[in-house]
């Protein structure tokens, strides 16, 4: 029996809390405003307001060129502009790790039989499953006091019964176990920051808050992102299917800062930050969508000269390394498709919807297929691509394509993956990431350590 089925079967024996039917009426819970500079709500790109990352900056990069050295070929020119032709997603060898969900844990997996970000496979080949859930309704819990307020979940149907998490306002979507007529029991990520009231650094947590909060919204009908922290991968939907897919960076915790771990859960985008600073860093094209949290360019430093220099962070895409916010790459796809594309789609208050899948322990990433096609330039090319053309090269250019299993053979074992068109990492960098995620395993002890006295009030030890 695996863990999944375990743990439906401790859901099917689990008895719920009761609500009670004379309940007292709920009196106006605390909200707390997270402490940012509202300076920062801009539509305009060009705007600078102060507004850091939950954490701190890096240090300062060594000099280098302010655009990263073209690929294989002339780096990308001209306009933004529109691909028709969606991305197809990948094949792989097997469906490894698709029975997670995003309530992997919760005690109550298996309750709810509908589809929803809560129930969904964390299987980006599932297009049309995902397109569903990125264009059904979310509940959001609403107080009037806008999207920087947070409402502590409590662990009973009681303002004054402890709390257990929080969640943030407007934009972070909750499940809805159980509806009363005063009180509902919920389920979310906490949406903890430093300074929330509640620290329970993105624990998936169930408890309690007063119905009259709990509001439906309709998202944006045009488009949905995914984001996987497994694969460190943005996967950008339209029209029912996969568009795109771009390299990010999420959040990594460290013990002095656990709650740099970027929260998972269902959320919308909202307002438009525009560029914000981050001690040395400036951090272009921001929307919200989780208080503090935001999506954006990847950050870049200043030259002497005024120009950005990237060459510090934009290596460490596709990996964990922000401060809670979510990096996303500057080049662009096969599709025309970067940062500033989807800055330039998103009307301020779009309400599109973002998911963010949980690296739970036990997932694994499926190695492609031996017969995935995967392509390089023959004539002196440095890279391999997912696709046969690419904006790192000139449109002069012609790739021939080889198989994925040949890719540690001569003459492509000695190729790097391109930064631009998201090719597959190889075997053996798969491998090393399923063997950190194996079942049993623990694939970051800082934030198991950080855990283990929370939930906690604010400024309790």
């Amino acid at each position: 029996m695996n863990r999944r089925m375990l743990c439906l079967v401790a859901a099917l024996a689990l008895v719920f809390p009761v609500l009670p039917a004379a309940a007292e009426e709920p009196e106006e819970e605390i909200v707390e405003h997270v402490d940012l500079d509202e300076g920062a709500f801009e539509k305009d790109e060009a705007f600078s307001g102060e507004e850091p990352e939950d954490g701190e900056a890096e240090d300062e990069a060594e000099a280098g060129d302010p655009e990263a050295a073209p690929e294989d070929g002339e780096a990308e020119t001209g306009e933004d502009g529109e691909n028709s032709d969606a991305q197809t997603a990948p094949e792989a060898e097997d469906e490894a790790g698709t029975d997670f969900t995003p309530s992997y844990t919760s005690p109550y997996a298996g309750q709810d039989t509908g589809l929803n970000y809560w129930t969904l496979p964390m299987d980006i080949t599932a297009e049309d499953e995902i397109w569903q859930v990125l264009m059904s309704p979310i509940t959001v819990v609403d107080v009037g006091k806008g999207e920087r307020a947070q409402v502590t979940i409590r662990s009973l149907p009681d303002k004054d019964s402890d709390g257990v998490g929080v969640v943030t306002c407007e934009t972070q979507g909750v499940h809805v176990l159980e509806r009363g007529d005063d009180w509902s029991l919920i389920e979310c990520y906490s949406s903890s920051f430093h300074d929330s009231k509640i620290l329970n650094w993105n624990t998936l947590v169930q408890g309690y808050v007063p119905t009259s909060y709990l509001k439906e919204i309709k998202p944006n009908q045009e488009m949905g992102l995914v984001i996987d922290k497994l694969t460190q991968r943005l996967y950008l939907f339209r029209e029912g299917k996969l568009f795109t897919t771009l390299l990010v960076s999420t959040g990594i915790a460290n013990a002095r800062q656990p709650y740099n771990e970027t929260r998972s859960g269902e959320f919308l985008m909202t307002s438009k930050v525009g560029t914000f600073a981050s001690d040395n860093m400036k951090c272009a094209l921001a929307i919200r969508f989780n208080s503090g949290d935001l999506l954006h360019e990847g950050p870049n430093l200043l030259n002497r000269d005024g120009t950005p220099n990237y060459n510090n962070n934009e290596p460490k895409l596709g990996t964990k390394a922000s401060h809670g916010c979510i990096r996303v790459q500057r080049k662009k796809t096969p599709e025309d498709v970067n940062m500033k594309w989807i800055w330039k789609a998103l009307k301020n208050n779009s309400r599109v919807k973002l998911l963010i899948w949980e690296d739970w322990q036990g997932r694994q990433i499926p190695i492609p297929a031996d017969d995935t096609l995967v392509y390089y330039n023959p004539n002196k090319g440095q890279f391999y691509h997912s696709q046969e053309k690419c904006n790192s090269a000139r449109p002069s250019v012609v790739f021939e394509s080889f198989h994925y299993s040949e890719l540690d053979t001569e003459p492509y074992s000695k190729l790097k993956r391109c930064e631009y068109c998201t090719p597959p990492l190889r075997r053996a960098e798969i491998e090393a990431i399923n063997e950190q995620y194996a079942e049993g395993g623990d694939h970051d002890p800082v934030l198991t350590e950080a855990r283990k006295s929370c939930p906690k009030p604010l400024g309790k030890k």
